[in-house]
């Protein structure tokens, strides 16, 4: 952990965990992830497919089309999936859905988060998951996903300071302390208490995460990376919020 913060600093990294919980509970709410599997499944792995795929043709034809496809072929690069998609497009997307997650009550949505992890476990593998975070990484960018293992020293960044893990704590007089380990894009660390009310919902937001590893995956692969471009463009939540 890092060392302790002046009040500037600690009042800066306690606005940041305050934004960022408020974009997360949103994000993870708005059926986001559904919507990234139903982008894999459904438009950008058919269309690696197609790429990928040799034409077959029966006969002695099938080894001359090879033969003649190889020799006319130019040298042209090939563009990556993650280029053929528009950034901007799928952030409006998830723009779009986090407007209609801000109508609907937190029982409503966590309900909606509880159906999102059952989805998860039915329609998705860990190379699923894994292929999808290869892609949607080569879109929102890649940071640390864990702290960093050699305890590295250095300054922690607060403008790219995003939860890793949350804790609950009571104490004898049944005082409920909520603290957040929060990860910057180097796998540097800090932790910062969160108000009760942020607290509780962020605490079970991550006790059902941290209950699915493949959701839990996707959050720390490509839920973070999203939170990372929103928190660029949003700096704070809306005022009416």
């Amino acid at each position: 952990m890092r060392p302790a913060w002046s009040p500037r600093i600690r009042s800066a990294l306690t606005r940041r965990a305050w934004t960022w919980s408020w974009w997360l509970s949103l994000l993870l709410h708005t059926c986001v992830v559904s919507a990234f599997v139903a982008y894999w499944l459904y438009e950008i792995k058919p269309a690696k497919l197609v790429m990928s795929e040799p034409l077959e043709i029966d006969g002695g034809f099938r080894q001359r089309t090879e033969d003649s496809a190889e020799a006319s072929m130019d040298p042209l690069r090939i563009e990556p999936m993650s280029e053929r998609f528009d950034r901007s497009k799928i952030l409006k997307d998830i723009q779009e859905r986090t407007e209609q997650a801000q109508e609907r009550g937190d029982q409503e949505n966590f309900s909606q988060l509880n159906q999102l992890s059952a989805d998860l476990r039915r329609n998705s593998t860990p190379k699923t998951v894994d292929e999808m975070s290869e892609f949607f990484g080569g879109i929102f960018g890649k940071r640390a996903k864990e702290p960093d293992p050699t305890g590295a020293s250095g300054p922690f960044d607060v403008s790219t300071a995003q939860m890793h893990d949350i804790t609950k704590q009571t104490d004898e007089q049944n005082n409920v302390r909520y603290v957040i380990v929060m990860i910057d894009a180097q796998g540097l660390t800090q932790t910062i208490d969160i108000d009760a009310e942020n607290g509780e919902r962020l605490y079970k937001t991550m006790k059902l995460i941290k209950s699915n590893p493949l959701l839990e995956r996707v959050y720390r692969n490509i839920i973070m990376g999203i939170l990372d471009q929103v928190l660029k463009d949003q700096a704070e939540p809306p005022s009416s919020l």
